[in-house]
Order: C-alpha cells, then sequence, then structure tokens
C-alpha cells in the first residue's frame, strides 16, 4: 500500500504531469486504467491503495467538441466522476473552465452567476454542484491552459515558426493560464484547506488572434489570418467572452509575465 498525503486524479494530463512535478513525494498520480473516476469501485480501492488526505482531480474530456458530441460521456466524466470523488468524503480540490460562462463586458469573478456556453461548460457545472455540496472542498476554473510544447500558445508558436498559417479565431475573449503558474496556486489551495471556488487564470484578456499576431510579430515568420468559430464548423459553441477576474485573493502573475517566462523557454 503506498500511502500519500494527495490522490491526484488525472495524473497523465499536462496538468496533471506537472502537478506530480511539483509536489513530488507528497502525491501518488492516478490515471485511466488504474482508477477511472467514474467507477466508485475503482475510486474506492485507489483511496484503499492510498489513504489521502486531498484528492486533486484535474481529470476530464478536454475535447470540448467531443463533449458536444458525447454528451453521456461528459457528464459521466465531470459531473459522475466527481460525485464518486466528493461522495468519499475525502477534502476535494476539482477543476471546472471558464466555459460556465458565455459572453459579457467585463472579467467574471467568483460570485457570478454562470451561464454554460455548452455541453462541456454544462457538465463541469454540474460537477461543481457536486464537489460543493459538500463542507471543505473547493473548485477551481481556469482557461487556455498551456505547457512549454502543449496548449493554445505553443500550438500557434510551433506553426509560425515553420512558416505555417495560423486560423486564428477573432471572436472568442477569454484568459491564458500557465500551467507552472497555476500548479503553485493548487499547492497553496491544498496546504491552507481554503474552500469554495477559485478563478485563476493570468489576468488579461485576450484573443487567440492577439496572441497570434503578437507572436508572429516577435518571430517574423509564418502568416495569420482572422477567422470565427462558425468559419471553423465546429460542433460545440465557445463562450464568446469568458475573461476571469478573482476576489478570493490567489493571484497568478499576469498575462505579460506568462509569455515573457514561457518565451524564455524557446530562447
Amino acid at each position: 500500500m503506498a500511502v500519500a498525503e494527495i490522490l491526484l486524479a488525472g495524473a497523465r494530463g499536462l496538468l496533471g504531469t506537472a502537478l506530480l512535478a511539483r509536489l513530488g513525494d507528497r502525491a501518488e498520480g492516478m490515471d485511466l486504467p488504474e482508477l477511472d473516476i467514474t467507477d466508485p469501485g475503482s475510486v474506492a480501492s485507489a483511496l484503499d491503495r492510498t489513504r489521502p488526505e486531498l484528492i486533486l482531480n484535474v481529470a476530464a474530456l478536454t475535447d470540448v467538441d467531443r463533449c458536444q458530441m458525447e454528451p453521456g460521456e461528459a457528464f459521466r466524466v465531470h459531473r459522475d466522476g466527481v460525485r464518486n470523488l466528493a461522495a468519499t468524503g475525502v477534502r476535494l480540490i476539482t477543476i471546472s473552465t471558464d466555459h460556465v460562462f458565455t459572453s459579457g463586458d467585463s472579467p467574471f469573478t467568483e460570485s457570478d452567476s454562470p451561464t454554460p456556453a455548452n455541453i462541456y461548460g454544462e457538465s463541469k457545472l454540474e460537477g461543481e454542484h457536486e464537489a460543493l455540496a459538500r463542507p471543505g472542498n473547493a473548485v477551481i476554473r481556469t482557461s487556455w491552459l498551456f505547457g512549454r510544447e502543449k496548449g493554445l500558445i505553443p500550438w500557434i508558436h510551433g506553426t509560425l515558426a515553420l512558416g505555417g498559417e495560423v486560423r486564428a479565431v477573432a471572436d472568442q475573449t477569454a484568459c491564458v493560464t500557465y500551467v507552472f503558474h497555476l500548479v503553485r496556486a493548487l499547492e497553496r489551495l491544498a496546504d491552507t484547506g481554503e474552500a469554495g471556488i477559485f478563478h485563476c487564470v493570468n489576468p488579461g484578456e485576450t484573443s487567440p488572434l492577439r496572441l497570434a499576431e503578437m507572436l508572429r510579430k516577435r518571430l517574423g515568420a509564418g502568416t495569420v489570418r482572422s477567422v470565427s468559430w462558425a468559419d471553423l464548423g465546429r460542433p460545440a459553441p465557445r463562450p464568446v467572452y469568458s475573461a476571469l477576474a478573482t476576489e478570493r485573493g490567489i493571484d497568478l502573475p499576469p498575462i505579460e509575465e506568462a509569455l515573457k517566462e514561457w518565451l524564455g523557454t524557446r530562447e
């Protein structure tokens, strides 16, 4: 039996990998097939093996279009999976999304009322309710997560650096989140025991088009073509405006600092 302070569910993804590197021996990371959060028996078995004080859930279906086409699977993972974890009675921190909002004219804070943009957002919001039904649990909303090699910014940069064309969406405004900044915030929440909803993004609203134009100017390579989500013909609608802000006091560095830090890994 590998006793651990923290059970990390969804350990093989972008965020899970970064969290394991940050938390070290404090955490036991699990993912499919050894931990299926949609199966209560699998959850119980994982808890028997680790006896954690905290569950950090970063397991998700991050393909927004797949969620739209397979709503049953989206709700099974994002709602039922969180319900299974919360039912253990172990303190839970789970990740949600800016897609619980659809449109607005200023950044949303934790006290604003959600209006989900799509099935992904709806299923994540129901997962929030499952988590928050038990005292002591926390929900972290984030958006456009990126790391050194994965996410929107590395994809745009890599395409332009090779002289390619980026079709960049102009009609969606949100915030980016640098994974290494987010894991520090999650570590703090793990240690302080704070509960409720937290917005954890790099402050400063932007769009894929603005990001692409900035990176193209810096690289001096590639081309950028402005498009709309309608042009791309994707199954799931996206939020028009879902920038996040916080009134809970867990502040990540601004977008300019996140981009500068990330670009420094490329130079």
